[in-house]
Protein backbone atom coordinates (compact mmCIF):
# COMPACT_ATOMS: atom_id res chain seq x y z
CA UNK A 1 0.00 0.00 0.00
CA UNK A 2 2.96 2.29 0.84
CA UNK A 3 4.77 1.69 -2.35
CA UNK A 4 1.76 2.09 -4.60
CA UNK A 5 1.06 5.78 -2.51
CA UNK A 6 4.71 6.68 -3.21
CA UNK A 7 4.60 5.98 -7.09
CA UNK A 8 1.57 7.76 -7.03
CA UNK A 9 3.31 11.03 -5.42
CA UNK A 10 6.43 10.47 -7.37
CA UNK A 11 3.80 10.80 -10.62
CA UNK A 12 2.12 13.94 -9.03
CA UNK A 13 5.78 15.33 -8.75
CA UNK A 14 7.01 14.66 -12.10
CA UNK A 15 3.78 16.18 -13.73
CA UNK A 16 3.94 19.34 -12.00
CA UNK A 17 8.02 19.13 -13.15
CA UNK A 18 6.93 19.08 -16.41
CA UNK A 19 3.60 21.97 -15.96
CA UNK A 20 5.99 24.37 -14.17
CA UNK A 21 8.65 24.05 -17.62
CA UNK A 22 5.94 24.52 -19.69
CA UNK A 23 4.61 26.90 -17.85
CA UNK A 24 8.23 28.86 -17.76
CA UNK A 25 8.78 28.69 -20.87
CA UNK A 26 5.50 30.24 -22.23
CA UNK A 27 5.62 33.29 -19.82
CA UNK A 28 9.56 33.53 -21.58
CA UNK A 29 8.13 32.94 -25.17
CA UNK A 30 5.67 35.86 -24.53
CA UNK A 31 8.47 38.39 -24.00
CA UNK A 32 11.26 37.22 -26.42
CA UNK A 33 10.01 34.03 -27.69
CA UNK A 34 7.81 35.61 -31.18
CA UNK A 35 11.31 37.04 -32.15
CA UNK A 36 12.67 33.70 -32.67
CA UNK A 37 9.85 31.88 -34.10
CA UNK A 38 9.16 34.54 -36.94
CA UNK A 39 8.43 32.27 -40.35
CA UNK A 40 11.78 32.55 -43.23
CA UNK A 41 11.23 33.94 -46.01
CA UNK A 42 11.60 30.84 -47.43
CA UNK A 43 7.72 29.49 -45.13
CA UNK A 44 5.99 32.27 -46.54
CA UNK A 45 6.74 30.72 -50.11
CA UNK A 46 3.96 28.60 -51.27
CA UNK A 47 4.65 26.28 -54.66
CA UNK A 48 8.00 25.88 -53.33
CA UNK A 49 8.89 23.16 -56.18
CA UNK A 50 11.43 24.55 -58.82
CA UNK A 51 9.89 25.60 -61.80
CA UNK A 52 9.67 23.59 -65.34
CA UNK A 53 10.66 25.04 -68.41
CA UNK A 54 7.49 24.62 -69.92
CA UNK A 55 4.10 23.41 -68.88
CA UNK A 56 2.75 20.20 -70.42
CA UNK A 57 0.91 20.20 -73.33
CA UNK A 58 -2.00 17.97 -74.33
CA UNK A 59 -1.75 17.33 -78.07
CA UNK A 60 -5.42 15.71 -77.61
CA UNK A 61 -6.57 19.06 -79.04
CA UNK A 62 -4.39 18.72 -82.52
CA UNK A 63 -5.42 15.49 -83.10
CA UNK A 64 -9.65 15.87 -82.23
CA UNK A 65 -9.46 19.21 -84.18
CA UNK A 66 -7.63 17.20 -87.07
CA UNK A 67 -10.79 14.76 -86.56
CA UNK A 68 -13.07 17.04 -86.86
CA UNK A 69 -11.62 18.26 -90.22
CA UNK A 70 -11.79 14.93 -91.64
CA UNK A 71 -15.28 14.42 -90.30
CA UNK A 72 -16.94 17.25 -90.97
CA UNK A 73 -15.05 19.53 -93.60
CA UNK A 74 -17.26 20.01 -96.64
CA UNK A 75 -13.82 19.53 -98.44
CA UNK A 76 -12.43 16.71 -97.18
CA UNK A 77 -12.50 15.21 -100.09
CA UNK A 78 -9.81 17.08 -101.67
CA UNK A 79 -7.74 17.29 -98.37
CA UNK A 80 -4.00 17.74 -98.93
CA UNK A 81 -2.10 16.41 -95.63
CA UNK A 82 1.46 17.72 -96.74
CA UNK A 83 -0.36 20.86 -97.07
CA UNK A 84 -2.00 20.57 -93.67
CA UNK A 85 0.90 19.30 -91.94
CA UNK A 86 2.97 22.48 -92.85
CA UNK A 87 0.29 24.79 -92.64
CA UNK A 88 0.19 23.62 -88.78
CA UNK A 89 3.83 23.60 -88.26
CA UNK A 90 3.91 27.53 -89.51
CA UNK A 91 1.48 28.12 -87.00
CA UNK A 92 3.52 26.67 -84.32
CA UNK A 93 6.12 28.66 -85.01
CA UNK A 94 3.62 31.65 -85.17
CA UNK A 95 2.44 30.89 -81.94
CA UNK A 96 6.09 32.91 -80.91
CA UNK A 97 5.08 35.59 -81.53
CA UNK A 98 8.56 36.33 -82.82
CA UNK A 99 8.52 38.43 -85.85
CA UNK A 100 11.79 37.00 -86.77
CA UNK A 101 10.98 33.03 -86.16
CA UNK A 102 9.50 31.27 -89.27
CA UNK A 103 8.91 28.12 -91.14
CA UNK A 104 9.52 27.61 -94.99
CA UNK A 105 8.49 24.95 -96.81
CA UNK A 106 10.21 23.34 -99.39
CA UNK A 107 9.61 26.03 -101.84
CA UNK A 108 10.07 28.93 -99.52
CA UNK A 109 13.33 27.20 -98.26
CA UNK A 110 14.92 27.12 -101.41
CA UNK A 111 14.51 30.89 -102.26
CA UNK A 112 15.53 31.83 -98.97
CA UNK A 113 18.58 29.76 -99.81
CA UNK A 114 19.00 31.48 -103.20
CA UNK A 115 18.61 34.97 -101.33
CA UNK A 116 21.45 34.34 -99.13
CA UNK A 117 23.34 32.43 -102.02
CA UNK A 118 23.33 36.28 -103.41
CA UNK A 119 21.76 34.92 -106.82
CA UNK A 120 17.84 34.43 -107.64
CA UNK A 121 15.05 35.54 -110.12
CA UNK A 122 12.91 38.69 -109.53
CA UNK A 123 12.37 42.42 -109.35
CA UNK A 124 15.64 43.24 -107.26
CA UNK A 125 14.76 44.38 -103.37
CA UNK A 126 15.36 44.15 -100.08
CA UNK A 127 12.25 43.71 -98.40
CA UNK A 128 10.90 44.22 -94.88
CA UNK A 129 7.82 45.03 -92.65
CA UNK A 130 7.29 48.00 -90.19
CA UNK A 131 4.05 48.95 -88.58
CA UNK A 132 2.09 46.28 -90.06
CA UNK A 133 3.27 47.26 -93.66
CA UNK A 134 5.52 45.62 -96.17
CA UNK A 135 8.02 48.30 -97.31
CA UNK A 136 10.37 48.10 -99.78
CA UNK A 137 14.08 48.37 -97.89
CA UNK A 138 15.81 48.99 -100.42
CA UNK A 139 16.22 48.48 -104.21
CA UNK A 140 19.34 46.75 -105.55
CA UNK A 141 21.26 49.02 -108.09
CA UNK A 142 20.94 47.85 -112.07
CA UNK A 143 17.69 45.85 -110.96
CA UNK A 144 13.96 45.82 -112.67
CA UNK A 145 13.00 47.67 -108.89
CA UNK A 146 15.71 50.27 -109.55
CA UNK A 147 15.19 51.23 -113.10
CA UNK A 148 11.44 51.11 -111.96
CA UNK A 149 12.05 53.69 -109.63
CA UNK A 150 11.11 52.30 -106.29
CA UNK A 151 12.37 53.29 -103.14
CA UNK A 152 13.59 52.73 -99.92
CA UNK A 153 10.16 52.54 -97.91
CA UNK A 154 7.70 52.73 -100.35
CA UNK A 155 4.50 50.77 -99.09
CA UNK A 156 3.65 47.69 -101.14
CA UNK A 157 -0.28 47.37 -100.22
CA UNK A 158 -0.74 44.33 -103.33
CA UNK A 159 1.19 41.84 -105.18
CA UNK A 160 -0.84 40.70 -108.27
CA UNK A 161 -4.00 41.93 -106.34
CA UNK A 162 -3.42 40.50 -103.38
CA UNK A 163 -3.48 42.34 -100.10
CA UNK A 164 -0.14 42.22 -98.86
CA UNK A 165 -1.30 42.55 -94.80
CA UNK A 166 -1.15 39.50 -93.96
CA UNK A 167 2.05 38.22 -94.94
CA UNK A 168 5.28 37.90 -93.85
CA UNK A 169 8.03 39.40 -95.81
CA UNK A 170 9.35 35.43 -96.70
CA UNK A 171 5.83 34.94 -98.18
CA UNK A 172 6.00 38.15 -99.73
CA UNK A 173 9.41 37.02 -101.87
CA UNK A 174 8.56 34.25 -102.81
CA UNK A 175 5.19 35.78 -104.42
CA UNK A 176 7.41 38.65 -106.00
CA UNK A 177 9.65 35.59 -107.70
CA UNK A 178 8.97 33.67 -110.61
CA UNK A 179 10.55 32.71 -113.58
CA UNK A 180 12.85 35.11 -116.04
CA UNK A 181 11.30 37.19 -117.86
CA UNK A 182 7.48 36.98 -116.56
CA UNK A 183 5.92 40.26 -114.56
CA UNK A 184 4.93 40.74 -111.20
CA UNK A 185 2.40 43.67 -110.33
CA UNK A 186 2.78 45.92 -107.49
CA UNK A 187 1.05 48.39 -105.59
CA UNK A 188 3.08 51.45 -104.28
CA UNK A 189 2.36 53.39 -101.56
CA UNK A 190 4.67 56.75 -101.38
CA UNK A 191 4.58 59.06 -98.86
CA UNK A 192 4.61 62.08 -101.44
CA UNK A 193 1.81 60.56 -103.48
CA UNK A 194 -1.61 61.46 -103.30
CA UNK A 195 -2.52 57.71 -104.14
CA UNK A 196 -0.97 54.38 -104.82
CA UNK A 197 0.13 53.53 -107.96
CA UNK A 198 0.67 50.35 -109.94
CA UNK A 199 3.97 49.03 -110.86
CA UNK A 200 4.25 46.28 -113.46
CA UNK A 201 7.80 44.26 -113.28
CA UNK A 202 9.58 41.89 -115.51
CA UNK A 203 11.54 39.32 -113.74
CA UNK A 204 15.05 38.94 -114.34
CA UNK A 205 18.23 36.97 -112.96
CA UNK A 206 19.44 38.99 -110.16
CA UNK A 207 22.96 39.04 -108.36
CA UNK A 208 23.17 40.95 -105.29
CA UNK A 209 26.05 42.90 -105.19
CA UNK A 210 27.53 42.80 -101.32
CA UNK A 211 30.16 45.51 -101.09
CA UNK A 212 31.45 48.77 -103.09
CA UNK A 213 35.06 50.32 -102.15
CA UNK A 214 36.46 53.37 -104.15
CA UNK A 215 38.99 56.27 -102.93
CA UNK A 216 37.29 59.73 -102.56
CA UNK A 217 39.32 62.96 -102.56
CA UNK A 218 41.91 63.62 -99.65
CA UNK A 219 42.75 60.36 -99.19
CA UNK A 220 39.57 59.27 -97.73
CA UNK A 221 38.36 55.61 -98.70
CA UNK A 222 34.56 54.66 -99.04
CA UNK A 223 33.54 51.65 -97.98
CA UNK A 224 29.99 50.26 -98.66
CA UNK A 225 28.95 46.84 -97.25
CA UNK A 226 25.26 46.42 -98.42
CA UNK A 227 24.72 42.99 -96.87
CA UNK A 228 26.81 40.32 -94.72
CA UNK A 229 25.29 37.34 -97.26
CA UNK A 230 27.94 34.32 -97.82
CA UNK A 231 29.53 36.15 -101.08
CA UNK A 232 30.59 38.94 -98.65
CA UNK A 233 31.61 36.16 -95.96
CA UNK A 234 34.20 34.32 -99.01
CA UNK A 235 35.17 37.36 -100.06
CA UNK A 236 35.77 40.32 -97.94
CA UNK A 237 39.80 39.58 -97.91
CA UNK A 238 39.83 40.60 -101.39
CA UNK A 239 39.00 44.15 -100.96
CA UNK A 240 40.50 44.14 -97.59
CA UNK A 241 44.24 44.14 -99.05
CA UNK A 242 42.65 46.61 -101.78
CA UNK A 243 42.43 48.47 -98.54
CA UNK A 244 45.39 48.05 -97.47
CA UNK A 245 47.77 48.53 -100.68
CA UNK A 246 45.94 52.04 -101.31
CA UNK A 247 47.02 52.98 -97.68
CA UNK A 248 43.95 55.44 -97.12
CA UNK A 249 44.41 57.79 -94.64
CA UNK A 250 40.97 57.81 -93.20
CA UNK A 251 37.92 55.00 -93.79
CA UNK A 252 34.22 55.83 -94.36
CA UNK A 253 32.23 52.38 -93.46
CA UNK A 254 28.75 52.88 -95.20
CA UNK A 255 25.99 49.93 -93.02
CA UNK A 256 23.00 52.30 -94.41
CA UNK A 257 20.10 49.88 -95.42
CA UNK A 258 21.81 47.05 -94.74
CA UNK A 259 19.84 44.82 -93.10
CA UNK A 260 22.36 42.35 -92.06
CA UNK A 261 23.20 38.55 -92.80
CA UNK A 262 25.01 36.10 -91.85
CA UNK A 263 26.35 36.20 -87.91
CA UNK A 264 29.51 34.32 -89.26
CA UNK A 265 30.19 36.99 -92.20
CA UNK A 266 30.50 40.18 -89.35
CA UNK A 267 32.14 38.42 -87.46
CA UNK A 268 35.18 37.53 -89.67
CA UNK A 269 34.84 41.06 -91.60
CA UNK A 270 34.78 42.75 -87.68
CA UNK A 271 37.86 40.79 -87.18
CA UNK A 272 40.08 43.07 -90.30
CA UNK A 273 39.20 46.46 -87.78
CA UNK A 274 39.67 44.87 -84.51
CA UNK A 275 42.86 43.01 -82.80
CA UNK A 276 42.42 39.50 -82.36
CA UNK A 277 41.00 38.56 -79.02
CA UNK A 278 38.85 42.06 -78.93
CA UNK A 279 35.17 41.38 -78.09
CA UNK A 280 32.61 42.00 -81.11
CA UNK A 281 29.60 41.06 -79.34
CA UNK A 282 28.24 39.28 -76.48
CA UNK A 283 25.18 36.72 -77.59
CA UNK A 284 22.56 36.33 -74.88
CA UNK A 285 21.31 32.57 -74.92
CA UNK A 286 18.33 32.82 -72.65
CA UNK A 287 19.69 30.50 -69.62
CA UNK A 288 21.41 32.83 -68.00
CA UNK A 289 24.56 32.48 -70.47
CA UNK A 290 26.20 34.60 -72.52
CA UNK A 291 28.41 33.63 -75.32
CA UNK A 292 31.42 36.01 -76.46
CA UNK A 293 32.07 36.87 -80.14
CA UNK A 294 35.78 37.63 -80.57
CA UNK A 295 37.86 39.03 -83.53
CA UNK A 296 39.70 36.00 -85.04
CA UNK A 297 41.82 38.88 -86.50
CA UNK A 298 44.02 39.55 -88.11
CA UNK A 299 43.28 43.50 -87.30
CA UNK A 300 45.58 45.07 -90.39
CA UNK A 301 43.00 47.85 -90.53
CA UNK A 302 42.36 48.97 -87.32
CA UNK A 303 45.13 52.04 -87.37
CA UNK A 304 42.70 53.41 -89.85
CA UNK A 305 41.28 56.26 -88.50
CA UNK A 306 36.79 55.26 -89.07
CA UNK A 307 33.76 56.83 -89.05
CA UNK A 308 30.79 54.63 -89.86
CA UNK A 309 27.19 55.92 -91.69
CA UNK A 310 24.17 54.38 -90.18
CA UNK A 311 20.58 55.12 -90.61
CA UNK A 312 17.15 53.54 -89.94
CA UNK A 313 17.51 50.87 -92.33
CA UNK A 314 20.51 49.86 -90.62
CA UNK A 315 19.61 46.62 -88.82
CA UNK A 316 21.52 43.35 -87.46
CA UNK A 317 24.85 42.03 -88.26
CA UNK A 318 25.18 45.93 -89.91
CA UNK A 319 24.19 46.74 -86.06
CA UNK A 320 26.80 44.60 -84.75
CA UNK A 321 29.44 45.97 -86.79
CA UNK A 322 28.59 49.79 -85.84
CA UNK A 323 28.37 48.68 -82.24
CA UNK A 324 31.58 46.85 -81.97
CA UNK A 325 33.52 49.62 -83.38
CA UNK A 326 32.33 52.38 -81.49
CA UNK A 327 32.78 50.26 -78.62
CA UNK A 328 36.60 49.26 -78.72
CA UNK A 329 37.66 52.15 -81.12
CA UNK A 330 35.91 55.10 -79.90
CA UNK A 331 34.50 55.28 -83.98
CA UNK A 332 32.22 58.21 -84.25
CA UNK A 333 29.00 56.89 -86.24
CA UNK A 334 27.04 59.54 -87.83
CA UNK A 335 23.36 59.38 -89.37
CA UNK A 336 20.31 58.60 -88.25
CA UNK A 337 18.60 56.01 -85.44
CA UNK A 338 19.66 52.41 -86.66
CA UNK A 339 16.64 49.93 -86.73
CA UNK A 340 16.80 47.72 -83.49
CA UNK A 341 17.42 44.27 -84.92
CA UNK A 342 19.45 42.73 -81.70
CA UNK A 343 18.52 38.94 -82.17
CA UNK A 344 20.36 36.00 -84.21
CA UNK A 345 18.43 33.40 -85.94
CA UNK A 346 19.53 29.85 -87.02
CA UNK A 347 18.31 27.88 -89.89
CA UNK A 348 17.67 24.23 -88.75
CA UNK A 349 17.08 21.93 -91.51
CA UNK A 350 13.71 19.43 -91.41
CA UNK A 351 12.82 16.69 -93.31
CA UNK A 352 11.66 17.01 -96.93
CA UNK A 353 13.57 19.91 -98.12
CA UNK A 354 11.49 22.40 -95.26
CA UNK A 355 13.34 24.58 -93.08
CA UNK A 356 12.71 26.60 -89.33
CA UNK A 357 14.65 29.53 -88.52
CA UNK A 358 14.58 30.36 -85.10
CA UNK A 359 15.57 33.31 -82.75
CA UNK A 360 17.81 31.39 -80.55
CA UNK A 361 19.60 34.48 -78.88
CA UNK A 362 19.87 37.87 -78.72
CA UNK A 363 22.57 40.30 -79.32
CA UNK A 364 24.46 42.87 -77.09
CA UNK A 365 27.44 45.03 -78.21
CA UNK A 366 30.52 44.56 -76.27
CA UNK A 367 29.86 47.15 -73.96
CA UNK A 368 26.38 45.22 -73.02
CA UNK A 369 24.03 47.95 -74.75
CA UNK A 370 21.14 45.99 -75.97
CA UNK A 371 20.05 46.29 -79.52
CA UNK A 372 16.61 44.60 -79.84
CA UNK A 373 13.98 47.62 -80.01
CA UNK A 374 16.01 49.99 -79.02
CA UNK A 375 18.89 50.36 -82.27
CA UNK A 376 22.10 52.33 -82.10
CA UNK A 377 21.79 56.40 -81.11
CA UNK A 378 24.61 58.28 -83.71
CA UNK A 379 26.92 60.13 -81.91
CA UNK A 380 26.21 62.53 -84.95
CA UNK A 381 22.60 62.91 -86.25
CA UNK A 382 22.32 64.14 -89.53
CA UNK A 383 19.08 63.36 -91.66
CA UNK A 384 19.00 63.46 -95.17
CA UNK A 385 15.96 65.76 -97.12
CA UNK A 386 15.20 62.92 -99.01
CA UNK A 387 15.78 59.43 -99.32
CA UNK A 388 19.16 58.42 -101.21
CA UNK A 389 19.08 54.75 -102.92
CA UNK A 390 21.37 52.43 -101.16
CA UNK A 391 22.44 51.17 -104.48
CA UNK A 392 23.11 54.86 -106.15
CA UNK A 393 26.22 56.68 -107.19
CA UNK A 394 27.45 58.63 -104.61
CA UNK A 395 26.44 62.34 -104.49
CA UNK A 396 27.86 64.48 -101.89
CA UNK A 397 25.56 67.51 -103.01
CA UNK A 398 22.55 65.33 -101.71
CA UNK A 399 23.96 63.27 -99.44
CA UNK A 400 24.22 65.74 -96.01
CA UNK A 401 25.05 62.39 -93.89
CA UNK A 402 27.76 61.69 -96.50
CA UNK A 403 29.08 65.34 -96.56
CA UNK A 404 29.19 64.66 -92.39
CA UNK A 405 31.44 61.76 -92.51
CA UNK A 406 34.01 63.61 -94.57
CA UNK A 407 33.61 66.79 -92.61
CA UNK A 408 34.56 64.57 -89.59
CA UNK A 409 37.04 62.60 -90.71
CA UNK A 410 39.00 65.50 -92.30
CA UNK A 411 38.77 67.22 -88.43
CA UNK A 412 40.21 63.94 -87.11
CA UNK A 413 42.89 63.42 -89.68
CA UNK A 414 43.99 67.21 -89.56
CA UNK A 415 44.15 66.76 -85.49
Amino acid sequence: MKQTVKKILVAILISLLILGTFLFGFIQGSKWGWKANLPSPFEKIINKEPPKEIEAGDMSLFWDTWQVILDKYVGRDKLNTKEMIEGASSGLVQSLKDPYSEFFNASSSQSLTEELSGEFFGVGMEIDKRDGFLIVLTPLPNTPASRAGLMPFDKILQINDKDTSDLTPSEAAQLIRGPEGTEVKLLIYRSSWDKAKVFNIKRERIVVPSLKWQMLDNGIGYLRIYNFNQPLFNTFYQTALKISLNKPKGLIIDLRNNPGGYLEAVVDVGGWFLSKGEIILKEDLGNGEIKLHRSPGPGSLKDIKMVVLINEGTASASEILAGALRDNLNVKIIGTKSYGKGSVQELVALKDGNMVKITISRWLTPKGNVIENNGLEPDIEVKNEEELGAYLNLDLEKDAQLQKAVEVLGDELSN
